[in-house]
């Protein structure tokens, strides 16, 4: 499985360097504390010189587009917050340009409608956007809050995106759901993916870590992981190196067969 990949969000130069060792991929956003939200074009390019500075290989950079957090409970989270009006499409189209010039491979968008379905028009219009850009397109997890999640992926795939983020639930709770049974969901939907023209690919998230990434990585093939911990001052988070580099070696395995 030569195309195993390891994305890592970060929202800081310093994480991006000590990330960039180990990550397939970067998902660049900013304020990650409440789930990510769209990072500005300097804040992007202050990511990729600190690891051109660095002298580390520079993985390939995505950004995420997301205009509104969701609330602090994110049990009272609902699709409503991954809505995008006429501004937020006028802010992505605004934005396009200067994230190409950085070198940006990937946007992240996760547009659904008032139904809670995807909003197909919207995407395929940013996506159609993108590629003027030299750029792909991913899905964030705005995924788990569709209601048929194997007809979002036929959705996805007919609007032009070529992967989403999962965590193998519903909404943002995986709570009462085993990694087993997570897994299980996750599997069918990436075989559901990959057979799909053009094919979607299904990447796991929501507590992957080095405990139980080989279980989620012999799911999709991929993984998504923040890789945070406490800082020993206990005051925010850190990038957990130990964690980053046993995921990347489970990643290495599975490359290499």
């Amino acid at each position: 499985m030569r195309d195993a990949s390891l994305e890592i969000p970060i929202d800081d130069p310093r994480t991006a360097v000590l990330a960039a060792r180990f990550a397939n991929r970067l998902e660049i956003c900013r304020a990650l504390d409440r789930d990510g939200l769209t990072p500005s074009v300097e804040a992007v390019a202050g990511i990729r010189r600190s690891i051109e500075a660095a002298g580390c290989p520079t993985p390939e950079l995505t950004v995420l587009f997301q205009e509104t957090a969701p609330p602090l409970d994110r049990r009272r989270c609902g699709s409503e917050v991954f809505r995008v009006d006429a501004a937020g499409r006028r802010r992505l189209h605004d934005l396009l340009p200067g994230y190409a010039a950085q070198g940006v491979s990937a946007i992240v968008i996760g547009f659904l409608g008032a139904d809670g379905e995807i909003d197909v028009g919207r995407c395929a219009e940013a996506v159609e956007a993108h590629r003027e850009h030299g750029l792909e397109t991913a899905f964030h997890r705005a995924f788990d809050f569709t209601p048929d999640p194997e007809a979002s992926l036929g959705r996805l795939s007919g609007a032009g995106v070529v992967r989403t983020l999962s965590a193998g639930g519903s909404g943002f709770h995986t709570d009462g759901h085993s990694d087993a049974s997570r897994c299980e969901r996750l599997e069918s939907l990436a075989a559901i993916g990959r057979r799909l023209d053009p094919p979607v690919a299904v990447v796991p998230c929501g507590g992957v870590r080095a405990h139980n990434g080989e279980r989620f990585l012999a799911a999709t093939g991929h993984l998504h992981a923040s890789c945070r911990v406490a800082s020993n001052d206990g005051d925010g988070v850190v990038l957990d190196e130990v964690e980053a580099e046993r995921l990347r070696g489970m990643i290495d395995v599975v490359r290499s067969t």
